[in-house]
């Protein structure tokens, strides 16, 4: 079986359609598209990665309004695509449905959990994908599989339709091979976008010690490369500050929407996130109402950081996508070290745009931007230009 092959059994999942254009004119009249299997289309079912709710769930009365936009817009909805387990997952496994392929490194995991989306994309199967993002679930894959992909302002668009992971987290975006689509997809969801006063460009230059030598090495120099860049310190608390808050949160906000039905009598979960609903169960309570406090004064100092003008730079992922039959313990390692990056826009609710930047070992690596709240544009408009100059930048080795 060929790798294309392979992602069209794989990427998108058999319960969805196959083919749904509501329009013939519009602006995305000549575009086609894919949705994340935890976004309702009316008529089918939304399976959540998981047998059981495959099994149980009725078909969707209504699609989701972050599906219907594109729809109106005239693009093709041609198939829903996998995701982990409950989105519980950075790497796109999934043992009941499978691992989709990462069609930039066949041998290496694509990303989760908005695996299957970022598969097709980057297969070239259809020209933009809809996902879902928590704690990086566009912005990993994206990185994973050399694509671009928006998180976007937290609550800018809705997720009614849509199965809630973590509620104060949960955020709808999009995966495209390049900018421009990017953008014209966001000017569906946000009118147009028209060019902005140059933005004033940050280098988180503390993040880039996170990531393994060799990434932080090869994207550091694309880092300066892009013009007139101030380095600030991001983590002035320290990385386990801002770990330490997210964790408590995102747990109990997955323990309170997902709990009672993951612990149902006789229901069907992979090991890894059956586990992980154990651990959401046994949140304390003291340093979840800590974290609550935490969590804003984080995000006053860095809002305050960007003001209305500034994007912050800094490494997407950690490390190289993990090869797919990597240990589960080099997994959580690569989990938690990713984290200390994607938590801070989730934490902060703001928008992020991953950037394909370099290839390391034949692998594709992201740059990240995050702009200001509903800075959703301005890092659209960012993307296509500094996109562009990235690819003027020398592949690292």
């Amino acid at each position: 079986m060929s790798n294309l092959e392979d992602i069209r059994q794989l990427g998108f999942v058999e319960h969805g359609p196959s083919s749904l254009k509501l329009k013939e004119d519009g602006p995305l009249s000549d575009l086609s598209f894919a949705a994340k299997d935890l976004m309702d289309v009316a008529g089918f079912k939304s399976g959540w990665g998981n047998p059981d709710r495959l099994r149980d769930a009725d078909p969707a009365v209504a699609t989701a309004p972050s599906v219907l936009a594109p729809l109106m817009a005239g693009a093709r909805l041609i198939g829903k695509t996998h995701t982990d387990e409950i989105a519980c997952g950075m790497f796109g496994i999934n043992p009941h449905f499978g691992t989709p392929i990462n069609p930039k490194a066949p041998a290496r995991v694509p990303g989760g959990s908005s695996s299957g989306s970022a598969s097709v994309v980057a297969a070239g199967l259809c020209d933009f994908a809809l996902g879902t993002d928590t704690g990086g679930s566009v912005r990993v894959p994206a990185s994973f599989c050399g694509l671009y992909g928006l998180r976007t302002t937290f609550g800018r668009l809705s997720v009614a339709g849509i199965m809630a992971m973590a509620p104060s987290f949960d955020t709808v975006g999009w995966l495209a091979r390049d900018a421009t689509t990017l953008k014209r997809v966001g000017e569906v969801y946000f009118g147009p976008i028209r060019e902005v006063a140059p933005a004033r460009l940050l280098l988180a230059r503390d993040a880039f010690d996170i990531p393994a030598p060799h990434i932080g090495k090869a994207l550091l120099p694309a880092a300066r490369s892009l013009g007139s860049v101030t380095e600030v310190t991001l983590f002035t608390e320290g990385v386990d500050v801002w770990l330490d808050t997210f964790r408590p949160l995102q747990l109990y906000d997955l323990w309170s929407t997902l709990g009672a039905w993951g612990k149902a009598p006789g229901r069907r979960l992979s090991q890894a996130v059956a586990e992980r609903i154990e651990l959401s169960s046994r949140v304390d309570p003291a340093k979840f109402a800590a974290a609550v406090v935490r969590r804003e004064a984080l995000t006053d100092r860095l809002i305050d950081m960007l003001g209305n003008d500034g994007v912050l730079i800094l490494p997407t992922a950690h490390d190289l996508p993990p090869l797919r039959e990597a240990p589960v313990s080099a997994q959580v390692e690569f989990r938690e070290k990713t984290l200390a990056l994607t938590c801070v826009a989730s934490l902060c609710r703001l928008p992020q745009v991953n950037i394909p930047a370099v290839t390391v070992e034949g692998c594709p690596v992201g740059l990240s931007l995050i702009a200001g709240p509903r800075g959703d544009q301005r890092l659209l408009d960012c993307a296509e230009k500094i996109g562009h100059a990235l690819e003027r930048v020398p592949l690292a080795t």
